[in-house]
C-alpha cells in the first residue's frame, strides 16, 4: 500500500507541473463545443476517419457527476485491447469518454488551474504532431525510488492523493487495465504517462 501511495504521489506531483506547462501560460481559448455524437460502428469494423486531431475541451463546469461521461457505444476497451485499437478508435474514445471524465476530475480538483483541460495536459507536443505518444517525455520526470516518492508526497500531498485516488484508478478503468499494483509491478500507473528521472 505504501509503495502504491508513493507511486501515485509521484504521478500527482508531475501532473500538477504538467498541467501548468500544458496550458502554455496565458489565457485559455474560449470553450469549444463538444463534437456532435456519431453513430457507433460495429465492434468488428474500424470507425470512420475523424477530422484532424484537435484538442477537446472539458466542460467549463462539472455540474453533472463525472461518471455521466459515458464511453462510446462500444464501451471501454477490455483488458489488453487498447494496444490493438486503431489510432482513429483511440482518438474517438479519448474525445468522447476520456476527456469528459478526466477533464471533469481535473476541473473538480482545481477549477482555476484546470479551468479547461485539453489533450495537451497529458499528451503535450504529441497533440500537435498527431502522435499522442505516451508516456510523454514532456511531462515532469519522476523519481520512482522510495525516497523520491516520499519527497513528492511530503511536498505535494493533495496532488499525490488526487493522482492516486482519482487519476490512476479512473485512467486504468478507462483503458480497461487494472490500476498499478506495486507487488506485481503491473497495471496502469504513473509511468503510463510520465517517464523516469
Amino acid at each position: 500500500m505504501r509503495a502504491r501511495f508513493s507511486a501515485v504521489a509521484v504521478c500527482a506531483i508531475v501532473l500538477s507541473g504538467i498541467a501548468a506547462a500544458a496550458c502554455g501560460g496565458g489565457e485559455p481559448p474560449p470553450p469549444v463545443a463538444p463534437p456532435a455524437p456519431t453513430e457507433a460502428p460495429a465492434a468488428s469494423s474500424a470507425p470512420a476517419a475523424s477530422a484532424a486531431p484537435a484538442e477537446s475541451a472539458a466542460p467549463a463546469a462539472s455540474a453533472a457527476p463525472a461518471a455521466s461521461a459515458a464511453p462510446t457505444a462500444g464501451g471501454p476497451p477490455k483488458a489488453g485491447e487498447w494496444d490493438a485499437w486503431s489510432h482513429d478508435q483511440k482518438l474517438e474514445y479519448m474525445k468522447t469518454a476520456v476527456m469528459p471524465k478526466m477533464g471533469g476530475l481535473f476541473h473538480d480538483f482545481d477549477a482555476k488551474r484546470y479551468a479547461e483541460p485539453k489533450c495537451t495536459l497529458c499528451h503535450g507536443a504529441g497533440v500537435k504532431d498527431g502522435s499522442f505518444k505516451m508516456p510523454n517525455a514532456g511531462l515532469p520526470k519522476l523519481d520512482v525510488t522510495p525516497a523520491g516518492f516520499k519527497a513528492m508526497q511530503a511536498k505535494h500531498p493533495k496532488v499525490v492523493e488526487f493522482m492516486m485516488k482519482s487519476v490512476e484508478e479512473n485512467m486504468a478503468d478507462l483503458l480497461g487495465e487494472p490500476a498499478y499494483d506495486p507487488a506485481t509491478q503491473k497495471g496502469f500507473g504513473c509511468l503510463g504517462c510520465h517517464t523516469k528521472k
